[in-house]
């Protein structure tokens, strides 16, 4: 009997000690320094964007934010060892919507489950697409380019700057499900020779994020059709959203975030979250990543985690329609 009571006893205690043990957990951390896991090869966009917040968050933690870069196997190598790392907080990555949300879909027996293996700490930015036209299309917004498109099925076709798979692939796989347009999908390999094509009227349709494109607008030589994001982009502000165009709900963009290790403690989780909340407000970071054609996000680790359970879905959905695999390598 007195076992069974001491038992109890120390049940209840931990139970009332718990949020006391998360809160000091959270101050005490970090004692050591953080790996910040980049899956991509560095001097990338991905490799910039984490330094710039690996320096900032070293000053606020007190405790160096080592980057390390793990390219292999499509990012894939960098993912996992996340996801085989300690639950302590001491290691944490720089996702993006690619290796979080599509190669998941699109890849059989990735060696990691990111729904499981994972927690969400924050968004980071958002770098939405836009679609582009050459001026040989004959219409000046997405009404009119829809028109058109449905005038003439299997005519028109669309380029993906980063090939089968890619987000600009699969942001044309929407518009045909959401607009009911036949068009065709031309893959490349790289932004350059997509656009380049573009230009030259090889393929009359592109999802860009807007830096490449900018140049081009201006020019006249390419037509913006609309930004497919929430709300406008502060970089082009004059060009319409997809829901302002007449498609609501249709949101095309690349994203990076801060994950850890599932089973990171709470209190570590919350800590790393408003930290780089913080950071967000900073304006002189705020402009270098607006320089970057990244527009600062933020937001709980709650928030972050429900956002990545709608994008699974809604590309589960177009790439199942689509019957688009991807054979492991």
């Amino acid at each position: 009997m007195w076992q069974f009571s001491s038992w109890m006893f120390m049940v209840f205690l931990c139970a009332v000690l718990a949020p006391d043990i998360g809160v000091a957990q959270s101050e005490q951390y970090p004692t050591r320094s953080i790996r910040f896991i980049v899956p991509s090869s560095a001097a990338g966009p991905t490799d910039i964007l984490a330094r710039l917040f690996a320096e900032r968050l070293t000053k606020r933690l007190g405790q160096a934010i080592v980057v390390e870069n793990m390219a292999g196997a499509g990012g894939n190598i960098g993912v996992q060892t996340v996801a085989r790392s300690a639950p302590d907080g001491y290691t944490v990555m720089i996702g993006a919507q690619n290796l979080l949300v599509l190669n998941p879909l699109l890849y059989r027996d990735l060696p990691f489950d990111v729904e499981k293996d994972f927690a969400a700490v924050a968004l980071l930015v958002r770098v939405p697409y836009m679609l582009v036209v050459h001026p040989g299309v004959p219409a000046a917004n997405l009404k009119d380019l829809l028109a058109v498109l449905k005038s003439r099925p299997g005519y028109f076709n669309y380029a993906s700057s980063n090939g089968y798979g890619s987000t600009a692939h699969i942001g044309g796989e929407l518009l045909k499900r959401a607009g009911q347009v036949d068009i065709r999908h031309v893959p490349y390999k790289g932004a350059a020779p997509a656009i380049s094509d573009l230009l030259g009227g090889q393929v009359h349709l592109l999802f860009s994020i807007p830096g490449p494109v900018i140049p081009h607008l201006a020019s006249g030589r390419l037509k913006a059709i609309a930004i497919a994001a929430p709300r406008r982009s502060g970089l082009l502000p004059e060009v319409p959203t997809f829901e302002e165009a007449g498609l609501p709900g249709f949101d095309v963009s690349s994203w990076y975030n801060m994950m850890t290790r599932a089973g990171v403690s709470t209190a570590i989780v919350t800590r790393l979250n408003q930290e780089l909340n913080r950071m967000l407000q900073m304006p002189d970071l705020r402009a270098q990543l607006l320089k970057l054609n990244a527009e600062p996000a933020g937001g709980s680790a709650n928030e972050h985690e429900a956002y990545l359970q709608s994008e699974r879905v809604k590309w589960s959905a177009i790439i199942k329609d689509a019957n688009i695999t991807i054979e492991n390598n």
